[in-house]
Formats: structure tokens, C-alpha cells, sequence
């Protein structure tokens, strides 16, 4: 599912997978979040003005909160039209990769998802490939620089 975004240390296409799944008796969305580093590094240093350094030694200790505030700015879901909190929970590294986990609390059911996602567009011509898992049902949407929205009906 993710095999093809690892890559060496330059890149040439500009890709991010959010793999979200729901499971009602829990309640809560999951979501997993997989992006090249050295991407939100420099989304982060422009953003912010100051280097990150995530996943080395040198990262700052103020790095979690600088991510969840970026993904606040950029990555949005509305569950049914009513827009939701999404927790950031916490990230790790991989590689190339930063995995960052989310949440979304309490939710009952789902007849609809509406994704907004314009993280490191300010960069490239950035496309994310979300994958949901709900009720049993799987659907992908493809988010671009040219459609930074969409939505799933279940």
C-alpha cells in the first residue's frame, strides 16, 4: 500500500498517504499519516521560521507542537457536514518517511466524509492519496494543488 513512497534522499514526486479507518464500536476515526520528512521539515521552516530537524538528533523540543499547529492550518474532515477536532497524537520516523497518528473522538456513525488537505502545497505540487476503511466499505480520493477537497458518502 505504502511500498511505493520510500525512495532515496532526493525525490521527484510529491505524495502523501493518510490511511483513515473506522471502526463504530470504538467510535473513534483513525487516521495514519505517511509523508516524506524532508518535505515538512521545510514546510515547517517556512511556516514557522526555524529549523526542525524532525527525526534526528538535533530536532527541537517544540516539534510536536509546530506539527500539530501546521496540520491544524492545513487538514480539515467534516463527518456528516459538522467539521471535527483532529487530535494530533503523536509521529514517528521511518526512513525517508514521518508517520504522524490522529484521531477523531466520538463519533457515532458516518454517512459522509468531506477531506480538506492543502499540507506542503505552499511547496509543490503536492497530491494525497487517502484510503478509508469505513463500515466495511473501502474508498480512496485523490487530493491535489488543484483539488485541495473532496468527499465520501457511505
Amino acid at each position: 500500500l505504502f511500498m511505493g513512497l520510500t525512495s532515496a534522499s532526493h525525490h521527484k514526486f510529491y505524495v502523501s498517504v493518510k490511511l483513515l479507518n473506522y471502526v463504530p464500536e470504538k467510535k473513534p476515526i483513525e487516521i495514519t499519516s505517511r509523508i516524506f520528512i524532508d518535505d515538512m521539515d521545510l514546510a515547517l521552516e517556512k511556516r514557522f521560521g526555524k529549523k526542525v530537524y524532525l527525526g534526528t538528533s538535533k530536532e527541537i523540543k517544540d516539534s510536536k507542537e509546530l506539527l500539530q499547529k501546521y496540520f491544524q492550518e492545513k487538514f480539515a474532515i467534516k463527518v456528516n457536514e459538522q467539521e471535527k477536532e483532529i487530535r494530533f497524537l503523536g509521529k514517528e520516523v521511518e526512513n525517508d518517511v514521518l508517520i504522524c497518528y490522529f484521531t477523531i473522538k466520538n463519533i457515532e456513525k458516518i454517512s459522509s466524509l468531506e477531506i480538506k488537505d492543502n499540507a506542503l502545497m505552499e511547496l509543490y505540487d503536492q497530491q494525497h492519496i487517502f484510503h478509508t476503511h469505513v463500515l466495511g466499505k473501502k474508498q480512496s480520493l485523490l487530493l491535489t494543488s488543484g483539488k485541495i477537497r473532496g468527499q465520501l458518502n457511505y
